[in-house]
């Protein structure tokens, strides 16, 4: 058949397998083209909805995405745990690497890194390491936001001068610096799409985050007992596990793909508000958890207006990202392979034309396995 969007010939199918369209014209959904009902990476899911699993971790499989969940889902009860049991060190040092730990699986699970993982694993995840062991200690030395938690009643309050450098200046720093690492990946050219500079800009992120996290609580971890009350420590640890790593991951990730999106010559206001995006939200998390826990706000309101905050920068990856992998969708030749996401048998080139999966994010065992085809024709509804 031909696609009504792009006119190109194709297997008959729900989405065009060259360029992702809806295939029709009709409105139910908004844009049939641009078909943000139906995210590319995990066609299950709206476009704007807030999901960490599928945002960050876009090569999973739809039967490994609940697996991670569950795994994520665990750890957390884990910390939760640990917290009651009033083994607040053993807390602190499961919710720094927990985040982390699961994208090492992750990494590992969609070989993502090809074959590659020590270089790969060095230049992201390690140098983001680096990077927040170097940048957390200059910034400690300034301000040590946690340093009250041994002991509360020596808070001595924010100054201005505290507030600019944290809530301002760092986190301008801290995205330039993070980024580091996977800009000067000596292979870049062969991980040339989007979903890749996402990728590996999340890793330096977490990288960034499990460094700056046991830093910031390294006075806990050395003066704490082994036991101790388990007091107000919930709401630290929750933005530790949770919220720290999400941000950090998540702005490092968005810069990174602008990175990949400029060297494709596909440079944007799209791209250039994911840049700006990335860096309001991190002074927001960061300024905003400084002012209000310096008004002895209800600790509870400190971890919505994170939520928040990494929620907003969520959606805007996953609009960056769907639109990326519709852009990028160059002609791979059709080939016979199994969608990951649906787990129909396929003849595809892009896009699976049953759900509308971009398969340039499929798992690489998935990339490898494509037999080439030659003649799409001979199965017109698009299945071996």
């Amino acid at each position: 058949m031909q696609c009504d969007h792009c006119a190109q010939d194709v297997p008959d199918g729900v989405f065009c397998t060259r360029c992702g369209a809806h295939q029709g014209t009709t409105e139910e959904f908004g844009n049939a083209k641009l078909r943000e009902h139906r995210y590319a990476a995990h066609p299950g899911e709206h476009v704007a909805q807030p999901s960490v699993i599928t945002t960050l971790f876009p090569h999973l499989g739809h039967n490994k995405i609940h697996e991670f969940r569950w795994a994520f889902t665990a750890g957390l009860a884990g910390v939760l745990v640990l917290y009651l049991a009033g083994l607040i060190t053993a807390a602190i040092l499961v919710s720094a690497f927990l985040v982390p730990v699961l994208y090492l699986i992750y990494l590992y699970e969609a070989q993502v890194y090809r074959d590659e993982p020590a270089t790969i694993l060095g230049f992201t995840l390690g140098g983001g390491i680096i990077v927040g062991i170097v940048v957390t200690i200059l910034g400690r030395a300034i301000y040590n936001p946690f340093d009250y938690q041994v002991n509360p009643l020596g808070n001595p309050g924010v100054s201005i001068g505290a507030l600019l450098v944290v809530g301002l200046v760092m986190p301008v720093v801290q995205e330039v610096l993070k980024a580091v690492p996977a800009f000067f990946l000596p292979n870049r050219a062969d991980f040339p799409e989007t979903v890749d500079g996402l990728v590996f800009g999340v890793a330096a992120g977490l990288g960034f985050s499990l460094a700056e996290g046991l830093i910031g609580f390294s006075s806990a971890l050395t003066t704490l007992p082994a036991h101790v009350a388990p007091g107000n420590w919930i709401y630290d640890l929750a933005t530790l596990a949770v919220l720290q790593p999400l941000l950090q991951g998540s702005a490092t990730g968005m810069v990174v793909a602008t990175i990949w999106r400029y060297r494709r010559g596909r440079l944007a206001g799209r791209e250039i508000g994911g840049v700006a995006m990335a860096v309001i939200a991190h002074i927001a998390f960061a300024g905003g958890t400084l002012v209000l826990k310096d008004s002895a706000v209800n600790p509870l309101a400190i971890l919505i207006w994170q939520a928040v905050v990494v929620g907003a920068l969520l959606i805007y990856i996953r609009y960056l990202l769907h639109h990326a992998l519709l852009e990028e969708a160059a002609h791979m030749g059709f080939a016979e392979t199994v969608c990951p996401s649906c787990h129909t048998h396929i003849v595809a080139s892009g896009f699976c034309p049953n759900c509308g999966m971009a398969l340039t994010a499929a798992p690489n065992a998935i990339k490898r396995s494509r037999r080439p085809r030659k003649d799409p024709a001979a199965t017109p509804s698009g299945r071996s």
